[in-house]
C-alpha cells in the first residue's frame, strides 16, 4: 500500500498565482460590461453626429477584455496545475 502511495504526483495549487488570476478576472467584469455599452452608444453617435469617439473607446475596452480575461484564465490555471 505504501508503494502505491508513493507513486501519486502531488499537484499543488500556488495561492499567489491563484489570486493573481482572479485579479484579472475581476478586473475584466467591469470591462465586459462598458465595452458593449459604449459600442452601442457609439453607433448611436455615428448617425446622429458623426462622432466616432465612443465607437473606438468601446472596441478598444472589449478588446482589453478579452485579453485579460484570456491571462487570467491561464494565470489561474497555471496556479492549478503547478508540478511543485
Amino acid at each position: 500500500m505504501y508503494e502505491l502511495q508513493s507513486t501519486i504526483i502531488q499537484m499543488g495549487t500556488d495561492r499567489k498565482e491563484m489570486v493573481r488570476g482572479l485579479k484579472y478576472a475581476m478586473a475584466t467584469l467591469p470591462l465586459m460590461v462598458a465595452a458593449p455599452i459604449l459600442i452601442t452608444i457609439g453607433y448611436k453617435a455615428i448617425k446622429q453626429q458623426n462622432n466616432y469617439l465612443f465607437l473606438i473607446v468601446g472596441i478598444v475596452l472589449a478588446i482589453t477584455a478579452i485579453v485579460l480575461g484570456i491571462l487570467g484564465i491561464k494565470i489561474i490555471l497555471n496556479g492549478l496545475f503547478n508540478n511543485k
